[in-house]
């Protein structure tokens, strides 16, 4: 039996925490083969101050979305379960696991640098391999084998004593004492709380990541960078840190001093954010531009002064700042112009088709529902003809505006085409989706003003993808509600035809 099932298994030596009630029920639920939107929504908006840190966090500079998230289901179907769930629980575990500080061990400062890590790893994975909605909790939870020992272990304490600290590493005096390192403890304690191998795994292999199995090599790289960096901007002067950071960056990653100079910009502005969201004073964390100054090593073999180094990066910044902001600026207005259509406000074809692929993963990947309207104008050529093409933008445009207000939060509707429209409804079934499409249909026949005489209403037809029934293409899916659409002009118009 190794050290660290010794140690678990005796439960009168040590009394192991245990993450709050609420987290288990989040796990229990994210580790279902069906998670649901509603469950996941109702576990976290039981709690509103989680609620708001998790739509901050989700509306910065960490995630950046295009329109603001206002609500936690719409940041779901945005952003996905995982990276919500992710956040709340990180949210959670933060605030639960303090403890009272004393002279050898400070809590604010040890989630102050699990937070710079997380921050961190965030924007360094981006860089070096592939970001994932795990990698910010991973790096946040690198380090919790410390914090679990320190609170269960009364011996593990001395190892924090200065004449240790001076003699020998960490994780050397770890091995020697106890037999096992915090890295290896961290991991083991996350698997048995139930979180998944994507975060235990480069946990226990952060601190040797030449032994990590290939699925979790990238991302202990990530999370060890992110150590290197977190203990730069928190702790005293490290040249040799930073030289190591910027080496590995260069060497292995081929990333040039630009680019390195910018993450470290971006790391630090982030983490005052971020910090600030988790209710932890950022304090004295060091500026890029401070950090910077402390590089002796590299002013001197840029034979510059440190004020000189100062002056120029200053003018760097701003110069880059300005154009990054034009640039910003400029990215906003053309994702919105990609993506949005400019007559009635709703997202376009293109989008459509993105969000369409992206749920149908979804549903296959967990086994959920969802379906799809197109409903189109009834005798909108009629309108054009007797009243102008003004007259029928309009009535595009009531109809956008009916619809928004009609569907959910969750739902997205777009602007198929012409007179044509589509909405599509993330975990609804057939029956919900068919109660959904006729109050459309009503909502648009009682609130679209007449044109002169001339109704307004649409026909509508419905299709529904179940993966445990039938594995659909998404042009099969849209096949089958542009019959059902076909059926109800066929029919008479002005209603709603279900799949045959």
């Amino acid at each position: 039996m190794s050290a660290i099932e010794q140690l678990l298994a005796n439960d009168q030596s040590c009394r192991l925490p245990t993450p709050p009630a609420i987290a288990i029920r989040i796990l229990e639920e994210v580790c279902k083969e069906e998670p649901s939107f509603t469950r996941l929504s109702e576990l976290i908006t039981s709690d509103p101050a989680l609620t708001s840190r998790v739509l901050r966090i989700a509306n910065s500079s960490m995630y950046a979305p295009l329109n603001r998230i206002d609500s936690l289901e719409k940041a779901l179907a945005r952003m996905g379960i995982s990276a919500i769930t992710n956040i709340a629980l990180s949210f959670i575990l933060v605030n639960n696991f303090h403890g009272q500080e004393s002279g050898e061990f400070n809590f604010t400062y040890f989630w102050k640098r699990a937070i710079t890590a997380a921050v961190s790893a965030n924007l360094i994975a981006k860089k070096i391999c592939r970001g994932n909605d795990d990698i910010f909790i991973t790096a946040l939870l690198q380090d919790i084998g410390i914090l679990v020992a320190y609170t269960c272990l009364e011996d593990y304490r001395s190892i924090f004593s200065p004449e240790q600290r001076r003699r020998h590493t960490l994780k050397l005096v770890e091995q020697e004492e106890f037999g096992f390192a915090h890295s290896q403890l961290g991991a083991e304690i996350l698997t048995r709380w139930g979180l998944p191998d994507s975060i235990s795994q480069p946990i226990r292999f952060h601190h040797q990541t030449d032994q990590a199995p290939e699925a979790f090599n990238c991302p202990a790289q990530v999370i060890n960078l992110a150590d290197k960096l977190s203990a730069i901007f928190h702790g005293r002067p490290v040249p040799e840190k930073l030289k190591t950071f910027r080496s590995i960056l260069h060497s292995r990653y081929q990333l040039d001093d630009t680019t390195i100079n910018q993450l470290i910009e971006d790391i630090s502005e982030q983490s005052v954010q971020i910090l600030s969201f988790f209710d932890i004073p950022a304090g004295k964390i060091k500026t890029a531009a401070q950090i910077l100054q402390e590089a002796n090593e590299e002013l001197s073999r840029l034979n510059m002064t440190t004020s000189q180094l100062m002056t120029q990066y200053q003018l760097e910044k701003d110069a880059a700042l300005k154009d990054s902001q034009d640039l910003t600026k400029a990215n906003a207005e053309l994702s919105r112009l990609a993506f949005e259509d400019s007559l009635t406000g709703l997202y376009n074809l293109r989008y459509f088709h993105d969000f369409f692929d992206r749920e149908l993963q979804r549903s296959s990947r967990y086994n959920t529902v969802f379906s799809l309207l197109m409903f189109d104008v009834d005798n909108f050529k009629q309108v054009n003809d007797t009243y102008g093409h003004q007259a029928g933008d309009q009535v595009l445009k009531a109809i956008a505006d009916t619809a928004k207000e009609t569907l959910r939060n969750t739902d997205l509707v777009v602007r198929y085409g012409g007179e044509e429209f589509a909405a599509l409804l993330p975990e609804t079934d057939l029956t919900l989706a068919s109660e959904i499409a006729e109050r459309l249909r009503r909502n648009i026949a009682d609130q679209v003003t007449p044109w002169k005489g001339a109704d307004i209403t649409i026909s509508i037809g419905v299709s529904h993808y179940c993966p445990q029934e039938a594995k659909l293409t998404k042009n099969q899916i849209i096949a089958i509600a542009d019959a059902g659409l076909y059926r109800s002009k066929k029919g008479g118009k002005n209603q709603v035809s279900l799949p045959l």
